[in-house]
């Protein structure tokens, strides 16, 4: 793992340098999952995402739409702790970043995602956990961009409250393996907060913030973007058969 802790460290390198250029930005992610559970250790997850940013000179992270996403991932949890997905297929409408006036009106730009996944958590402590997730993602888009291939990697910490009850903190770094100049090499980096709370059996919602350091592909600033999430996730009952017994008369 040599060479991803100097990819790490070139990543720190260049968000320190470029911290004091950067421009703020506000967006509110939404995002709804209905979850089917196949047998013991799959699970078939669909889901529906839909991001908003602040307009042009304002602060309004509801004002003006930043992306549609249509999303589906097969998961299967091998062990406890190790947890395999696969997304065969994602749609994604992305909008600009609002940064000046033109960005209001420009098209969206749409891509196709395919994604793999491992998830590995281990307990240190009674209901306190180290999570993290690798995944590696191929992204191709409808305009002159290049397809471009991405490494990122989730590392955090979780501490469950009760079963309803979970708390994360995590930092995820995304890099750009391919389809990019080498100087766009570092993708966005992602610190957050999550709170899990499980409604019902079959029912959670997740709410957080997370902040963003990205450097866009057409800029040299990076852009700082201050996010809310709002995630919820139904997940279809497990049918058991049952028979009834009749007396014999």
């Amino acid at each position: 793992m040599n060479w991803f802790k100097k990819l790490l460290i070139t990543a720190i390198w260049i968000s320190i340098a470029q911290t004091l250029q950067a421009q703020q930005h506000y967006n509110a992610w939404f995002r709804g999952t209905l979850s089917v559970p196949v047998g013991n250790k799959f699970k078939i997850d669909t889901e529906f995402q839909h991001r908003r940013q602040n307009g042009f000179e304002n602060k309004n992270m509801f004002d003006k739409n930043l992306m549609f996403t249509l999303r589906s991932w097969v998961h299967y949890q091998h062990k406890e702790d190790i947890k395999f997905s696969f997304s065969p297929f994602a749609y994604f409408s992305h909008y600009k970043i609002i940064q000046k006036q033109s960005d209001v009106i420009a098209q969206p730009n749409n891509e196709i995602r395919f994604s793999a996944a491992v998830e590995l958590q281990h307990i240190i402590v009674k209901k306190f956990y180290v999570v993290d997730r690798t995944a590696i993602e191929y992204r191709m888009f409808d305009n002159n961009q290049s397809n471009i291939t991405r490494l990122r990697n989730r590392f955090g910490f979780r501490y469950d409250f009760t079963e309803k009850i979970k708390l994360s903190v995590f930092d995820e770094l995304l890099f750009n393996l391919s389809g990019t100049t080498q100087y766009r090499f570092f993708d966005h980096d992602r610190i957050g907060l999550n709170l899990e709370y499980k409604v019902l059996p079959y029912l959670k919602f997740d709410i957080g913030y997370i902040h963003i350091a990205r450097l866009p592909l057409t800029s040299t600033t990076k852009l700082h973007e201050n996010n809310i999430f709002l995630n919820l996730t139904y997940q279809l009952h497990k049918r058991i058969k049952t028979t009834k017994a009749h007396a014999i008369g």
